[in-house]
């Protein structure tokens, strides 16, 4: 006989969160503290909390197998999930601060499209663009950053402008976003110099999350207005006139290594350019350049337009929110597999409240094919996670919301 076991699980906030909104809660329909779980009456149940960080309020022994307990044979209610967690994503950006995202020649752009309004440098916009995606999602995105070059850089013409850490600005970390934030230079900055050694901030991109050990999904994210130069062996002028083809290459070992790379050019025109000692590769067109890099990411957008090219603020935000959105992971971690006997009896995307909630019902019925069909399918069969698909997944990415409804066996 089949009996419901009304457990709701819900996870934490996506990108639903606002600034200033309250995300410390686990999900707005738990009434037991974080551990984001609803039970019936006479359950266990395990809280957590800053002053009692374990504090466990035994009923009766649990075994998860089905047979019996010191009691007898075991009950539905006696069944106390996990909380479950989403999976977390580690993303690096790694940032253009060369002298051009200033300079009066080429720093400066009609960022609103308003002819009204003062045009900003390009500084300033990718500032305030990545500021807006802390606000969102720093809770459900570990991020790091990387500056090329480094603060150090110079506009010197020579080895001075293209120096860049052996270490991020920022490791990677949870709720790094402050962290980014302080440790940039500020939006309204007129002092940042140097080249665009951007393959030395992709390789020490690269080795930040080779470094890490757990198995979360690792992404790069470049953003850049200008061809790579700062080719290591070479002397001015050739430094700064030559493009740095190291930079194909390391994008193509991080995306070997299961590191893809999303690659955002700033204004970047489809042309070639000049054979002159300006301090730019020479004929060289880097709207083709990042093109291939988006390619060799493993993240090529379809169309002729391979890599995202922002000609605004807009645009550019446009671009790190789809980025974004694509990296938030629809895998749901149900913290212990689903105990014999067990099963997932409802799968509820979207908060109760709310009319366009999506439910999918029935004892385990997952989808055959994620990527055609919307609901959702356990990740293995250890059954202790599970992957939204579909709309499932769009619209957990949109509201950040999901509840899951056990059920079991009983003779």
């Amino acid at each position: 006989m089949q009996r419901p076991l009304f457990v709701t699980v819900a996870s934490v906030a996506l990108l639903s969160a606002c600034p200033g909104e309250d995300n410390d809660t686990a999900g707005a329909n738990s009434t037991l503290g974080s551990t984001g779980v609803e039970l019936p009456p006479g359950t266990t149940t395990t809280t957590t909390g800053p002053d009692d960080p374990t504090t466990t309020s035994p009923a009766t022994s649990l075994d998860v197998t089905g047979t019996t307990t010191e009691d007898g044979p075991l009950v539905c209610d006696e069944f106390v999930p996990m909380e479950i967690e989403p999976v977390i994503p580690r993303v690096v950006l790694v940032l253009d601060k060369s002298g051009s995202m200033i300079s009066e020649e080429s720093g400066f752009w009609d960022h609103d499209g308003d002819p009204n309004t003062p045009d900003i440098t390009r500084w300033m916009s990718l500032h305030s663009v990545v500021e807006s995606i802390f606000a969102n999602l720093d809770n459900v995105i570990n991020f790091g950053a990387v500056l090329f070059p480094a603060l150090t850089a110079t506009s010197a013409y020579g080895p001075a402008a293209c120096p860049v850490d052996s270490q991020p600005l920022v490791p990677i970390g949870p709720q790094s976003g402050a962290a980014i934030l302080s440790a940039l230079p500020p939006a309204d900055t007129m002092t940042i110099a140097g080249g665009t050694p951007a393959a030395a901030g992709i390789q020490v991109a690269l080795d930040e999350l080779a470094g890490l050990q757990d198995d979360e999904p690792k992404f790069i994210i470049l953003v850049t207005d200008g061809a790579a130069n700062c080719k290591k062996g070479t002397v001015t002028p050739e430094l700064f006139n030559e493009y740095d083809d190291n930079l194909p290459m390391v994008v193509a070992q991080a995306a070997e290594m299961g590191f893809p790379t999303y690659v955002i050019g700033i204004d970047i025109e489809d042309v070639f350019s000049p054979v002159v000692i300006d301090g730019n590769p020479d004929n060289t067109n880097t709207y083709q350049k990042l093109n291939e890099l988006a390619e060799l990411g493993g993240t090529a957008r379809p169309g002729d337009e391979k890599f995202y090219n922002a000609l605004n603020q807009t645009e550019l935000q446009d671009a790190l929110n789809s980025i974004t959105q694509q990296v938030v992971s629809c895998e749901i971690k149900l913290g212990e597999p689903v105990p014999n006997l067990f099963f997932i009896q409802s799968v509820e995307v979207g908060a109760d409240d709310d009319p366009n909630q999506q439910v999918y019902e029935g004892q385990d019925t997952q989808v055959a094919n994620c990527d055609e069909e919307s609901g959702w399918k356990y990740t293995s069969p250890d059954r202790d996670a599970i992957i939204l698909c579909g709309d499932a997944c769009d619209y957990y990415k949109e509201t950040g919301k999901v509840q899951i409804e056990y059920g079991c066996e009983v003779a």
